[in-house]
């Protein structure tokens, strides 16, 4: 039986990570329905697999074929084209447009042979949306949405397209059970009709209550197909972690590396933090002389939590102590006078000043001790700083006067930690540390983290890398759905066990 899809030898690479390395697997068959689920851990290469099929970018090498034939899919209108849907994770839509225009956008004409007939597209609208479950008027306009019924909303456009292949990348991510189950009834009348759907989840019960056969993907690779009578979730766990931990990147297991260890005072208690919509009822205690990691797939509120703890989210409850006292933390200004300092995830956008010099950017946190009488800048002791953080962190820059930049990512990571060094924090967040930097950069980076542990900081580290939080951290919070549903110390620290909390 020919295959309805079929990925031969696949490899996709972006600026510092190859995301496929000659996947090959098929999915369907031409003459009947399927859901095929798609499985793995963050970065694992399920979106840019999907990303190649919906026509957002080519491959660097290797076949894609529909029915048997080699197919180029040159953009998501020739997707579009060849029956191809996909419900993006991140959603897509107008916000100033209305609901049923958002659903049939660019298509308005196909229901009137050839006119715009608003009432026949408002009423076809509704109708898929009733398919749904979903309440919402095809009038209202999107930005009026909260995000659940934006993600209906993005659902019911790709059910729109009458397609005979339907992605869907954590459809649930945002809807409540009710509308869950509301979709998983709609795609099995979909697979009854002959589409075939492919459902990318970390979801093990979603996955196992809708899939036919799971396909599973680590590290960029392909780990296999396994129908769901074949598996179970504990094993379907055990091939997305990996039993192998794989190389190290400084230092190995357990944490607690630094004189002395960990400390036995806890720097910061946290308590039933809450954020509507992010988080709920999150406890934990960061220690002195600690690096605490905390992992979790797409959605769990990782960096949420980080971003409330240093003021980025005024809108919370719960209570936050730091050093024995209770703070709010209403504002970033707030919390650096709390002796907190945060490395951003997006360092491009949000950690660096890009267009500044390497000299203005780490003395940019603490203008105060840099500047003189009548508020002028005091060069010398900004150059005193830029020289201790460049020699401390071995910062690669040609001068004190180069571009932000154009220093490499690992470099203006550095830089973006030597920024806060300079405002002499106690408790140091860093989301993401080693996004998009090569290896010997990502060894570099926990070195030094490493080393301010050492020093006496206090750490947490939110990375998607999990054998970066395996290695790297004294202590590891595993957050699902908003929640913590584990902290693993010591030998319970491993890349299976981790992976059965965080599913």
């Amino acid at each position: 039986m020919t295959p309805l899809i079929e990925f031969r030898d696949l490899k996709k690479s972006f600026p510092g990570v190859q995301a496929l390395k000659g996947v090959s697997f098929a999915i369907g068959t031409s003459d009947r329905g399927e859901v095929h689920a798609l499985v793995g851990e963050n970065g694992a290469g399920k979106s840019t697999l999907m990303n190649i099929l919906g026509g957002e970018y080519p491959p660097d090498g290797g076949r894609l074929l529909l029915d048997g034939r080699e197919t180029r899919i040159a953009d998501p209108h020739a997707a579009r084209s060849l029956g191809i849907g996909v419900v993006y994770q991140e959603l897509r839509l107008c916000p100033n447009l209305t609901v049923a225009e958002n659903i049939f956008l660019g298509r308005e004409r196909e229901l009137g042979g050839g006119k715009v007939r608003w009432g026949m597209m408002r009423a076809a609208a509704k109708g898929i949306l009733g398919r749904l479950g979903s309440p919402v008027d095809p009038d209202s306009l999107v930005r009026t949405l909260n995000v659940a019924n934006q993600q209906v909303v993005e659902i019911a456009r790709a059910i729109s397209l009458d397609a005979r292949i339907l992605v869907m990348d954590e459809p649930t991510s945002a809807l409540s059970l009710k509308e869950s189950e509301a979709l998983f009834k709609t795609i099995r009348d979909l697979r009854e009709s002959g589409v075939t759907i492919i459902y990318i989840s970390h979801r093990m019960e979603e996955v196992f209550a809708v899939a036919d056969r799971i396909s599973v993907l680590r590290d960029g690779s392909y780990h296999g197909t396994y129908g769901r009578e074949q598996a179970n979730p504990d094993q379907i766990v055990s091939l997305i972690a990996g039993r192998e931990l794989g190389a190290e990147l400084g230092g190995s297991r357990p944490g607690r590396r630094g004189p002395g260890g960990r400390g036995d005072k806890a720097v910061l208690s946290v308590r039933n933090l809450s954020r509507p919509g992010c988080f709920d009822g999150v406890s934990f205690d960061l220690y002195e002389r600690e690096i605490l990691g905390i992992y979790g797939l797409q959605g769990a509120g990782r960096t949420e939590v980080l971003e409330t703890l240093f003021g980025l989210a005024p809108k919370w409850s719960g209570e936050i102590t730091a050093f024995g006292k209770p703070i709010r933390n209403a504002s970033p200004a707030e919390a650096i006078a709390n002796g907190f300092a945060m490395a951003p995830e997006n360092r491009r956008d949000a950690g660096i000043f890009p267009r500044m010099t390497v000299l203005e950017n780490v003395n940019s946190a603490n203008p105060a001790a840099m500047s003189g009488r009548f508020g002028l800048l005091r060069r010398g002791a900004m150059r005193d700083v830029y020289a201790e953080a460049r020699r401390g962190l071995s910062i690669k820059t040609s001068s004190e006067r180069q571009l932000a930049r154009n220093l490499s990512g690992g470099n203006q990571q550095k830089v973006v930690i030597a920024k806060w060094l300079a405002a002499n924090p106690r408790i140091l967040l860093v989301d993401e540390p080693t996004r998009g930097i090569d290896v010997g950069a990502k060894a570099e980076i926990f070195r030094i983290i490493k080393d301010l542990r050492d020093k006496g900081l206090s750490v947490i580290i939110v990375s998607s890398e999990l054998a970066e939080i395996v290695s790297e951290s004294d202590r590891v919070l595993v957050m699902r759905h908003g929640g913590l549903s584990a902290c693993l110390e010591g030998g319970d620290i491993c890349r299976e066990g981790i992976m059965r909390h965080a599913l």
